[in-house]
């Protein structure tokens, strides 16, 4: 009589190569240590998975999945998209401090493994890139109808934005006691839209003081 499938198995496994491709990163895990992680024989995960870049991806697909859903854009409120911009920005710096292998996963995405396996591996570093800058420039256009927010370019300074996001989260992985004192998300995503801010929204009390470019003296 045959084995009935465990319904939970593809989870642990998807679990289990989530820390193991985040910390030895794509050719330091084995498909012995991942099966076995998740408490299974190797015959059980090739159940699920074709191979090790099937699992791969099935991982990023997984936390891809998990934080659009976090960070989908809502509706925008009566504060307009200032606000809207600030909370998308200091909810994706949140899910990343709060879930660090999904940022060590796109690392090795984009360092040990660009040169490697088939387009479909850069097209997905490309798609997720693009997924955050377009979500930014949205909101930013947005501002600009409603008076909120001010980019002479808004597909350049989306650029910067995530540029200096991710800037941020590698500086987090890299040496955490070394910055953990600046990475607070809110304070962060109220420093990076200050400068863009207009009218009301950049005159609400205690803002100026997070207008990167100008001194608190001035």
């Amino acid at each position: 009589m045959p084995r009935p499938v465990d319904p939970t198995l593809r989870e642990r496994l998807i679990a289990a190569a989530t820390v193991a491709f985040a910390d030895g990163g794509y050719s330091g895990s084995t498909l012995d240590g991942i099966a076995a992680r998740a408490g299974v024989t190797k015959g059980g995960l090739y159940f699920h998975f074709a191979g090790k870049e099937e699992l791969f991806f099935a991982v990023l697909d997984h936390w891809r999945e998990h934080r659009r859903k976090e960070l989908q854009v809502q509706a925008v409120g009566p504060d307009g998209a200032v606000l809207a911009l600030r909370q998308f920005l200091a909810g994706y710096l949140a899910f990343h401090l709060r879930e660090p292998a999904a940022t060590h996963l796109l690392r090795v995405l984009t360092t040990e493994l660009r040169g490697r396996f088939t387009s479909r591996l850069r097209e997905d570093d490309r798609q997720e890139q693009r997924w955050f800058r377009a979500r930014v420039r949205e909101l930013l256009e947005l501002g600009a109808r409603d008076g909120t927010l001010w980019a002479e370019d808004p597909a350049l300074t989306a650029f910067v934005l995530c540029g200096a996001v991710i800037g941020i989260l590698a500086q987090w992985h890299g040496a955490p006691t070394d910055v953990e004192v600046h990475c607070d998300e809110e304070l962060l995503a109220q420093q990076l839209v200050a400068r863009l801010a207009t009218g009301e929204a950049r005159s609400q009390p205690g803002e100026d003081e997070f207008d990167f470019g100008r001194s608190r003296d001035t």
